[in-house]
């Protein structure tokens, strides 16, 4: 984080969130799909996640015409814990912390009881997603 702050100037994630999501996410991504030449590539996006992911199809394209796969599109929050246990899937510890939606370290926030699972990453803002899947 010293390194990061010394480097883009004190808490960029409270004073330009945009510019923050840009270096530590979108920028990274692209440039990986684009030094790796990648044709396609998949998330682990559901659309139980949240209203702006109701509607997600299984397969889309991204900017550059990439083929992006939703594999898990239509599973439940259940539905993937359910696979965790069954599977032994190795998880985050911080989701039997109260985050059961990881983001920014920075930025993300315990949910509480009865909030929505994405509640804690951009607590007191109109935001939904990073960036990355727009």
């Amino acid at each position: 984080r010293e390194a990061f702050e010394a480097k883009y100037g004190d808490k960029l994630w409270d004073t330009d969130i945009a510019k923050f999501h840009h270096i530590t996410k979108i920028e990274p991504l692209l440039r990986g799909l684009d030094e790796l030449n990648s044709v396609a590539w998949i998330t682990g996006r559901r659309r139980d996640q949240a209203v702006t992911r109701a509607n997600m199809p299984i397969f889309e394209f991204d900017a550059k015409g990439r083929l992006k796969v939703n594999p898990i599109a239509t599973w439940t929050r259940q539905d993937s814990w359910v696979y965790v246990a069954e599977h032994g899937v190795i998880y985050n510890p911080l989701h039997d912390q109260g985050y059961p939606s990881i983001g920014d370290q920075p930025i993300t926030t315990k949910v509480g009881e009865g909030e929505d699972e994405r509640a804690g990453r951009w607590r007191g803002s109109d935001k939904t997603e990073c960036g990355i899947h727009i």
